[in-house]
Order: structure tokens, then C-alpha cells, then sequence
């Protein structure tokens, strides 16, 4: 094989593995595979019509940002404790009130409008999909994260929500914590649009904290919240 014939592999074997951490990612959301669910390189494979190659390169990804995990006898689609769940919830509460504190001190207009759009997103997001409710209330942490303007802080914060992926779209399949959720991102924003550091800081933490208790009012059955 030539250099160049070569690199066209290499490309196309790039391409595809993008697609597969895609499609792969949406379907573990979606719940097409359960948390713990074994995930089989040459099923996933044929399930996806591509060598295992993507495949493999598609779940180390998902590795990195915690929603697969390998075990003795191969990847698995990731899972939490609910103990371990609340541990992260602890550590995430301060540092997104702290987001949203630096995020009111810099209120830069043209951060604060994509903040307004995120926030509108996630108001007017389809209620009866969780996954795409999940979606837009990242899309929001991220912009208050960035418009923190502190990289290290987003960059953990990033992390800290990966590890949560699957237990975000549980979050939003009740009805009642949507609502919830809607009036304390809303209160988030207007703390921030009026450059007022310290109710941003308050209402990013009572928002995080309100999230832990219904957490706490859950049950957990085979890594899922219900």
C-alpha cells in the first residue's frame, strides 16, 4: 500500500470512528443499552455496518468521558452508586455556583445573549424527550462554564457532567423536576444578566443542591434512576 493510499485509510478510519462515537453515544442516551450492558467490539461492528477498528476507537473515547467502561472481559456501558452519583453532585454544586458567580462578574454582552438563546433552548426544548431536555441543559452549564472565563474550571466542569451523561436524561424523564428546572436555570440567567455575582452564586447552588435531594428521593434499580 502506497503513502498515499495509506493516509486515505487512515482518514476514512477517522471518519468513521467519529460516526460510530456519534451514533453509539446517542443510543447508550437513548437507552438502547442499559447501563452495564456489555458492548461486544465485533457486535457493534455489524450492528453499525463498519470493520471493529472505529468500533474500538469510538469506545475509548466514550472511555474518556466516562460513559463506557473496561472491565476483565471487555467494555461496558458505564454506571454509577447513587452514593457515588451524590459524591459527584457535592464537588459539581460549588464549582457550578462558582461558574456562575464568574460568569456574572465578567457579563460579557455578547457571552450573555448566547447564555439568553441557551436558556430559551432549554425553556422550549420537547418536554417528553429527555434526551433532548438533557442536550439543552448541558448546553447551557457549558455557556455559563465558558462564559466564566476560566478554562481549567470549564474543563472540569466538562468532566464532572460526561461521568453524569446518563443520569442527566433520568433526571428528565419526571415531569415535576422539568418544571423545576426550567424556574432555576431561568433564576441562574437573571442573576447573571443583572451582573449580580453573589445571586448567580446563590441560585447556581440552590439549583445544584435542589438536584441532589430529588436524587435522594430516588430509587436506583440496574444503574438507573427511577
Amino acid at each position: 500500500m502506497s503513502s498515499t493510499e495509506s493516509t486515505k485509510e487512515g482518514e476514512r478510519t477517522v471518519k468513521y470512528s467519529d460516526i460510530v462515537y456519534e451514533v453509539l453515544k446517542r443510543d447508550i442516551l437513548n437507552r438502547k443499552f442499559e447501563p452495564k450492558d456489555k458492548l461486544s467490539e465485533t457486535a457493534l461492528a455489524r450492528m453499525y455496518n463498519v470493520s471493529r477498528t472505529p468500533v474500538r476507537e469510538a469506545l475509548h473515547k466514550l472511555e474518556k468521558e466516562g460513559l463506557v467502561v473496561k472491565l476483565s472481559d471487555g467494555y461496558h456501558v458505564g454506571f454509577l452508586s447513587k452514593e457515588q452519583i451524590l459524591k459527584i453532585f457535592e464537588v459539581r454544586s460549588v464549582l457550578e455556583a462558582l461558574a456562575a458567580k464568574k460568569a456574572a462578574e465578567n457579563h460579557d454582552p455578547k457571552m450573555l445573549e448566547e447564555l439568553r438563546k441557551a436558556a430559551e433552548a432549554f425553556t422550549n426544548a420537547d418536554k417528553s424527550n429527555p434526551l433532548a431536555l438533557a442536550q439543552a441543559n448541558s448546553h447551557l452549564h457549558d455557556v455559563v462554564a465558558d462564559m466564566s472565563g476560566n478554562e481549567y474550571l470549564r474543563d472540569i466542569l466538562k468532566d464532572l457532567r460526561n461521568k453524569l451523561a446518563i443520569v442527566r436524561v433520568d433526571l428528565f424523564a419526571s415531569s415535576s423536576r422539568v418544571e423545576q428546572e426550567i424556574k432555576e436555570h431561568m433564576e441562574i440567567y437573571e442573576a447573571i444578566a443583572k451582573g449580580d455575582p453573589q445571586a448567580a452564586y446563590e441560585a447556581a447552588l440552590r439549583h445544584q443542591l435542589n438536584l441532589m435531594e430529588f436524587i435522594k428521593s430516588k430509587k436506583m434499580i440496574g444503574g438507573i434512576l427511577i
